[in-house]
């Protein structure tokens, strides 16, 4: 050969003498020409592939805590994130009272719907308004009682009957 092939973005070549690049690793990239090393994954982004140049960021729901990651870890129940390329757990944010989150990895929290309510905070579920009580709103952080001269003999419900004739 009359002259040298310079590496591919994506590949590196830190010796001298050689007749192949070699592809930047998992959790690593190149991004240049003729480079001569790899440059690893800063903490907020990662690579699940070989021979690539650049990093992806963490997506909302996930966040990745150390440099030269190949994954990103999920945001638990009852927590989610909405931001892009987190670098902590503590991005992960507690669901608020009269909501919730379901699973692991979630971008956003859901409202309590009418029926439903939640005083806590990081919760997975909402809690069914009780027998004898009602939640006639969205986000409701408590249930209301039926009030005298009414009832409710079912679970989950936006609302009270009033007492028949008789009774």
């Amino acid at each position: 050969s009359i002259s040298q092939i310079p590496c591919n973005p994506g590949s590196y070549q830190p010796f001298t003498g050689q007749s192949s690049c070699i592809d930047a690793s998992p959790g690593y990239y190149t991004s240049a020409l003729a480079s001569t090393s790899q440059s690893p994954c800063t903490v907020g982004n990662f690579q699940p592939n070989s021979g690539q140049t650049r990093c992806l960021a963490a997506d909302p729901g996930y966040y990745v805590d150390t440099n030269a990651s190949t994954s990103q870890t999920a945001c638990v129940l009852g927590t989610y994130n909405p931001e892009i390329g987190s670098n902590s757990s503590l991005s992960c944010l507690e669901s608020s009272p009269g909501f919730y989150v379901p699973v692991n990895g979630s971008s956003n929290q859901l409202v309590c719907l009418p029926g439903t309510y939640q005083p806590n905070s990081a919760q997975s579920s909402c809690l069914d308004a009780d027998s004898g009580y009602f939640v006639n709103s969205y986000q409701a952080t408590s249930q209301e009682p039926c009030a005298q001269g009414t009832y409710q003999p079912q679970a989950a419900q936006i609302g009270c009957y009033n007492a028949e004739p008789g009774y």
